[in-house]
């Protein structure tokens, strides 16, 4: 994923169900959001052109400070969520958003799991994940390849490879449950994400992204059960 301080850098946001487009769908209008690995701000722009209130976590300082100057934040800590001791913003938030971001950490579990203290009683926590599963990966399988790259699923960076199955594992586990299960595709995301339930069910093949809508379970009903569709 590109930013803005990279050079080259073209950003448009696909509103045929690419998975920026996706996760500011949503959104409501006027939420207290947190936009977890916020990178240079270009999401929370666009949030705050929805009259959301944003504040952002960024691991990075250079980002942090672009995303910062954007003016669409109310704050931008930099907080690395793989150091278990670091202090997170004070809650709570009506929308969590994650977007790619849990890949890239040690333990994801752990700060998923710390981020579900701070959503509101009614609130979301919304994960965009990698498709480790999707067409393009299985065919390289098939001609045995695995190659990683600089960008995109096998983004050298990655730590973690997910699937659906085991995106929905790690929410779970992290005491959230699954509300809706969608797909960022900037060719096939609205189709795969709203469509018939004939395409529905190809998502674990075509979705570039998987995107679970996620609400906190209720202490009682958490027992890190999985439940999988795919």
């Amino acid at each position: 994923m590109k930013t803005p301080g990279d050079s080259g850098f073209r950003y448009a946001l696909n509103r045929r169900g690419g998975t920026h487009a996706l996760l500011l769908r949503l959104v409501p209008p006027a939420s207290h959001v947190l936009d977890v690995g916020c990178a240079s701000g270009y999401l929370g722009e666009l949030l705050a052109a929805q009259h959301c209130t944003v504040v952002g976590i960024e691991v990075d300082g250079g980002a942090a400070r672009t995303a910062r100057s954007s003016g669409a934040y109310l704050a931008v800590h930099e907080i690395d969520l793989d150091d278990a001791t670091g202090e997170l913003p004070s809650g709570p938030f009506d929308v969590i958003l994650c977007g790619d971001v849990l890949e890239h950490l040690r333990d994801p579990e752990l700060a998923l799991g710390r981020l579900v203290q701070l959503v509101a009683t009614t609130g979301q926590i919304i994960v965009s994940l990698p498709n480790v599963a999707h067409v393009s990966l299985r065919l390289q399988l098939l001609a045995g390849r695995f190659q990683y790259t600089e960008r995109g699923i096998l983004d050298r960076t990655h730590l973690h490879l997910y699937t659906y199955r085991s995106a929905r594992a790690l929410v779970e586990r992290a005491g959230l449950r699954v509300e809706y299960q969608l797909a960022g595709s900037n060719n096939f995301g609205n189709v795969l994400s709203f469509g018939p339930r004939p395409m529905r069910l190809l998502q674990g093949l075509l979705a570039y992204n998987i995107v679970l809508v996620t609400r906190p379970m209720s202490k009682d009903n958490h027992k890190g059960r999985v439940h999988a569709d795919h």
